[in-house]
């Protein structure tokens, strides 16, 4: 298993630890590094992201939300809302990681973590926000915006 492919399972941990516990997120990523003795290429690649993810958190959820029609978004579980962080922070801010990849990703973990059921629904939002991001262009707190890459 690649360096990325455990950062994200890492991050997904830490994102639902940080969630149920109300600790700072990046303290529960370095918790995490920790317990698994995680190698230092998982720890450069998990800790910039879960910044990221951690200042942009509002806004992230802010997407998740407008991509949820027809859905009251209390009802998206702490795991699926952690994976959605997740991919919606490198959909915006990580150029260099493929759409598809992106997707992929968030759906191995939607299997891993909340069972094939997950997978559709983890594949379509992501998917819509996809178009959207690529209509407007990546980055920044709004699509379109200039955010950090």
């Amino acid at each position: 298993m690649g360096k990325r492919r455990k950062g994200r399972e890492l991050l997904v941990q830490a994102l639902y630890a940080a969630a149920l516990s109300g600790q700072d997120l990046l303290v529960c990523v370095d918790d995490q590094l920790e317990r698994r003795d995680a190698p230092g290429d998982t720890a450069e690649f998990a800790r910039p992201l879960a910044a990221l993810i951690a200042t942009h958190r509002e806004s992230l959820d802010a997407t998740l939300d407008g991509l949820l029609q027809n859905w009251d978004p209390e009802r998206v579980g702490q795991v699926e809302r952690a994976i959605f962080r997740l991919a919606l922070a490198e959909l915006r801010y990580c150029p260099d990681v493929p759409v598809r990849v992106v997707i992929n990703e968030a759906c191995e973990l939607a299997r891993l973590y909340c069972g094939d059921e997950a997978v559709g629904f983890v594949n379509g939002l992501l998917d819509r926000a996809a178009r959207d991001l690529a209509a407007t262009g990546r980055g920044g707190d709004a699509p379109g915006g200039g955010g950090p890459r």
